[in-house]
């Protein structure tokens, strides 16, 4: 029986090696020397997908955390069990204390109010498996201010396939003016996220994640399960990532009431409404303090919210018709922000709007809230976003934002490394709902417009560089700009219903996963059921620009010809418009894929039954570096 078993496994070990080399040699796109390991232990695979020694570690967090709106302080004590799924020992742990960002001393990319400095995150209590661990002690801890990571180097190892048990208490105070991502927006409102101490990733390519949070590049997190209990003050409302388990408990009967309602109703409730907040009634239960419960399952993050003074309006839609599964959609904000009276609906439009049509992939999780606070920032089941100036506007914010629950949420994205894994797909998933409601310029035109300003400077790299290494515009084109125009003129190449196929392959195998980014070519690469490196390769890995010329053009008799050449290394579609003496128009439109040879030059050849007067490649919405060469006028 033992030989038997021996000789499949060899059998299977052999179709296996068999198989990886010949897709390996199909592709030429590169593997890193550290990536390419993963492929030698079987944790990933050559067509894509995670491979038969796939693993991942997780924890589960308790936390109970008072909040003290007064003084931005934050009292939390958290269990947590982490579980080494993986086949290695651990000789260390690394824990996250991400507010040291306001820790003195730290390493930062943005402005700080030095109000904000602060001495650290107060660790109270610290146990691992029983034992006590003094931070004071160098020969077992050292903290990194730089980076923000506690990492404890243990004799205590965690074997494979275990489990390890800590116990932290700890203390943080949140910045007043320094509202990076999170923050105080007035007095008694405010967005808590990077606020409890967190393991950080352990994976099978690169082992511990230690790259700083210097305030660019953002997150990275395992899968976990959450259950927070957050104690504030009466009159307090929270709202937070997961289901909160114990309305009953903190709202008062009328809020409660509205509540309960908004979770039945298609359309939008106001559970707090204006009339509540001007004359200020109570929209808790009259106790002195509240504890809200919320638990949240197989997330990489939790974030809340609170204030005693913001409006609330929320509604429940179906985002799965097969199974009938609905999201919660709330939006919390001052009454001051005008835009935010239409969030609630808004939220509606884009969830329905991404699970129905583009990329037609049901909302992954119970409930979404949009938080009226500063800028745009995603959490799982959190938004953090400022007030803008119109309808459009604020549509267009929060489905960007929203856009992060795919990527890098629900398919556990890199963000520190590969940041245009998820920012790139968050510009262009939304684009063809916000072009419904843009003004005369839509977000396709506004991007192209930006990566072509920036295209070929010396400070543009491709994409595949490491985002923790760029700073500034590199940071902004590399991750945002060019990656979102490279999805656009993929869909456009493949066809939108072939991409949303080959989208929903991706997604199916890596959700709550790590993806790579050879993950994610070889996955487009198998189920487009073509080889599309020579698109990838220049879009991602290599410095260059668009450029398309109209050159050779000639005009006999009736007959006209020209060819437009392909000057720059990136391949974009081609869009022609030709005008005539009586302003009659004739275009002509091919998608990228008409480089796929490598040629670089295509001729056109027109039979005429009027004058032309121009010939312009006329597509804003595509980018091109150099546009001296894109119109060409007939002399009369």
């Amino acid at each position: 029986m033992k030989k038997n078993n021996l000789l499949s496994s060899i059998i299977f070990s052999l179709i296996f090696f068999i198989l990886v080399s010949s897709l390996y040699s199909q592709t030429k796109i590169q593997i890193p020397r550290n990536v390419h390991e993963a492929y030698k232990k079987g944790t990933r695979s050559f067509d894509g997908s995670p491979g038969p020694n796939y693993w991942q570690n997780y924890s589960d967090y308790s936390i109970q955390v008072n909040f003290i709106p007064s003084e931005r302080k934050i009292i939390g004590s958290e269990k947590i069990v982490y579980y080494n799924n993986s086949p290695d020992t651990l000789k260390r742990i690394v824990i996250r204390l991400l507010q040291d960002y306001f820790k003195k001393g730290s390493a930062r990319e943005f402005q700080v109010n030095p109000y904000d400095i602060h001495d650290g995150t107060k660790i109270n209590k610290l146990i691992i498996n029983g034992n006590s661990y003094d931070l004071n002690d160098r020969t077992k801890a050292t903290q990194f201010s730089t980076n923000l990571n506690l990492r404890l180097d243990s004799t205590d190892f965690i074997s494979p396939k275990s489990k390890t048990q800590l116990e932290i208490d700890w203390e943080v105070t949140l910045p007043k003016f320094s509202n990076i991502r999170m923050g105080t927006y007035d007095t008694t409102s405010f967005f808590v996220a990077y606020w409890y101490p967190q393991i950080a990733v352990y994976d099978d390519v690169y082992g511990w994640d230690e790259i700083p949070y210097t305030g660019t590049v953002e997150q990275y997190n395992d899968f976990n399960n959450y259950n927070v209990k957050i104690t504030v003050p009466k009159n307090f409302v929270v709202w937070a990532t997961g289901i909160l388990q114990n309305p009953e408990e903190v709202f008062s009967e009328k809020v409660l009431e509205r509540f309960r309602l908004a979770k039945k109703s298609d359309t939008v409730v106001q559970i707090i409404t204006l009339d509540d907040v001007v004359q200020n009634r109570l929209k808790t239960k009259d106790k002195d303090f509240l504890t809200y419960h919320y638990k949240a399952e197989y997330v990489p993050d939790f974030a809340f919210a609170l204030s005693d003074h913001y409006l609330w309006d929320a509604s429940t839609i179906v985002v799965d018709s097969f199974s009938g599964r609905k999201t919660f959609i709330s939006a919390a904000y001052k009454k001051e922000s005008k835009d935010f009276y239409d969030v609630a609906k808004i939220g509606r439009e884009v969830l329905s709007f991404f699970s129905f049509e583009f990329p037609k992939i049901p909302y992954p999780y119970p409930s979404i809230t949009v938080f009226n606070g500063q800028g745009g920032m995603e959490f799982p089941m959190m938004v953090n976003n400022g007030s803008t100036p119109s309808y459009s506007a604020a549509l267009g914010l929060a489905a960007h934002e929203i856009a992060h629950t795919y990527f890098p949420f629900f398919m556990g994205i890199n963000e520190k490394r590969f940041a245009w894994m998820d920012e790139g797909f968050a510009v262009m998933l939304p684009y063809d709902l916000q072009d419904r409601y843009s003004d005369e310029i839509g977000p396709r035109e506004r991007n192209s417009r930006a990566y072509e300003n920036f295209a070929g400077n010396e400070e543009e790299v491709p994409p595949i560089i490491p985002s923790f290494l760029l700073k500034g515009q590199s940071y902004r084109n590399a991750s945002y700009a060019r990656p979102g125009i490279a999805y656009d003129i993929l869909r456009d190449m493949l066809g939108k219903e072939k991409f949303i196929e080959v989208m929903k392959e991706y997604v199916r195998l890596w959700n709550g996963k790590h993806p790579l980014p050879n993950d994610f070519f070889f996955t487009f690469n198998k189920y487009a059921g073509e080889n599309l490196d020579w698109f990838f390769i220049p879009w991602f890995f290599e410095k260059g620009v668009p450029d398309l010329d109209i050159e050779n053009v000639k005009l006999k008799k009736n007959e006209l010809s020209f060819d437009i050449v392909k000057v720059g290394a990136l391949p974009v579609p081609i869009s022609i418009k030709i005008t005539f003496e009586d302003k009659s128009t004739k275009e002509f439109y091919e998608t990228a894929k008409v480089w796929k040879d490598g040629k670089n030059k295509i001729s056109f050849k027109l039979k005429l039954d009027k004058k032309p007067i121009s010939i312009d490649l006329n597509s804003s919405k595509i980018p091109d570096a150099n546009r001296t060469k894109n119109e060409y006028y007939f002399v009369k």
